[in-house]
């Protein structure tokens, strides 16, 4: 595994191969983010939020990263079987963590719109290096802070305000494997203006079944009466590392949807930190995991309700085959201001095999007294009933089994209306179940 002193050395050769090297208010951020590491130290088993996930894994790979790559006609027609058959929308294309050009929709879109790689952005705009520091430092962790010591590039998606953008902004990372100890390290920076809406999908991908590790954090900023759906699609090799962090800041009355899948991978981590900050925002966290052979899916949640009338919705849906693990810890916070908070936190997990895992853990910590908050879990196998009424009506034992799990997922699945995601999540699953499973379609 990795070490501090490891992370400053590679960090010095990162350093010498970047074109922004002589930059140095950018310099300065990577740098600060870097000592808040030093300060906090690499996270172990023995950290509360580490407890049933092993890092190891995670930090063992997390160095180097990938160089620029160079794609031949090959490289790009294997790249454009990857896209949604069918979707319809802004497509922004990443491989390795570089932004490609050539496979990706202009993104000038009608003339008041603002999408451009990161790397483009802070060249021409250092101002927005503040937004590089807009989540708080004390709030960072391990890998959100060695996402910005090292990140290579990502997307700024600027929404005006009155804005209602009707076609879905496609944000696809792939990761080709094709460098020993490949690393992605990704950096998208989101904003919607007042009274704007936008409809955002993250899809993070394999070229090949080579290991890789990916480091991506998305921040996000909705300014009043505003409204995002951010779809995130995660369905990486089996050899795959994966760890998200997304910070979100919502003013008053703005709304965020998270629909979260996670399909493949070997160690897959998710953290999500929602910030309700100003009365009225509401906040819908639906997320749906299913693992098979040894995979293990780790999310992590917390909605912090900062003030009076605000929303909170989470439902977590998890399916476990063979001897697969999966964890789920999912806070609510309610400030000592935040009166007449609704919040309600929900996660079900289906257990396919004796073998398979799940720790869950919902939480709420309340400071306020005029609140309906409520949380529960639920662990079990498919129901015998169930299936004895399904097969009473001619319907086969593994059919029958299909069709319940298939239910369990479908109220997340319902939640992705773009119909090419939609399809997509649909094939990879009844696909699994046909072949991994052992259940027939």
């Amino acid at each position: 595994m990795i070490d501090i002193k490891q992370i400053k050395e590679q960090f010095q050769w990162f350093e010498s191969q970047i074109e922004e090297q002589n930059k140095q208010p950018i310099q300065q951020v990577r740098k600060a983010a870097l000592q808040i590491l030093e300060d906090q130290g690499l996270p172990t088993k023995k950290d509360e939020d580490w407890r049933f996930t092993d890092p190891h894994p995670l930090l063992e790979r997390a160095l180097p990263v990938n160089t620029k790559p160079q794609l031949s006609a090959q490289d790009k027609k294997q790249i454009e079987r990857l896209f949604y058959q069918g979707f319809e929308g802004i497509q922004l294309v990443f491989l390795d963590g570089h932004f490609l050009p050539d496979l990706s929709t202009a993104i000038e879109h009608d003339g008041h719109i603002h999408i451009a790689p990161l790397s483009q952005y802070l060249s021409d705009n250092e101002h927005f290096l503040d937004e590089l520091q807009s989540v708080e430092v004390s709030k960072l962790n391990a890998f959100s802070a060695l996402n910005t010591a090292f990140f290579t590039d990502g997307i700024v998606i600027e929404i005006p305000d009155k804005t209602i953008l009707k076609d879905a902004i496609h944000i696809l990372n792939i990761n080709s494997g094709s460098e020993q100890n490949s690393t992605t390290v990704v950096r998208n920076i989101i904003k919607v203006g007042a009274h704007a809406f936008v409809r955002l999908i993250e899809t993070h991908l394999s070229l090949n079944q080579a290991p890789h590790f990916s480091n991506v954090l998305t921040t996000i900023e909705l300014e009043k009466q505003s409204k995002l759906i951010h779809n995130k699609i995660q369905n990486e090799n089996a050899h795959a590392l994966h760890v998200k962090n997304v910070f979100v800041r919502q003013k008053q009355s703005a709304t965020y949807v998270s629909n979260n899948i996670t399909l493949g991978g070997r160690v897959v981590r998710n953290n999500i930190k929602v910030l309700l900050q100003e009365d009225g925002a509401e906040a819908r966290l639906n997320g749906l995991y299913m693992g098979h052979n040894e995979q293990h899916h780790d999310n992590h949640t917390l909605i912090e309700h900062a003030s009076p009338n605000c929303t909170s919705h989470e439902l977590y849906q998890g399916i476990l085959a063979d001897k697969a693990s999966a964890v789920f810890a999912g806070k609510i916070l309610v400030d000592r201001d935040a009166q007449k908070t609704d919040a309600i936190q929900s996660n079900n997990c289906l257990l396919l095999s004796d073998n398979a895992r799940i720790d869950t853990m919902p939480q709420l910590e309340i400071y306020a007294d005029d609140v309906k908050c409520t949380h529960g879990a639920t662990v079990g196998q498919l129901d015998e009933e169930a299936i004895f009424y399904l097969r009473t009506r001619g319907i086969s034992e593994n059919r029958a089994k299909n069709l319940l799990i298939y239910a369990f997922a479908e109220k997340i699945i319902e939640q992705l209306q773009v119909e090419a995601v939609r399809k997509y999540v649909d094939d990879v699953i009844l696909q699994r179940f046909k072949e991994d499973m052992n259940f027939v379609k």
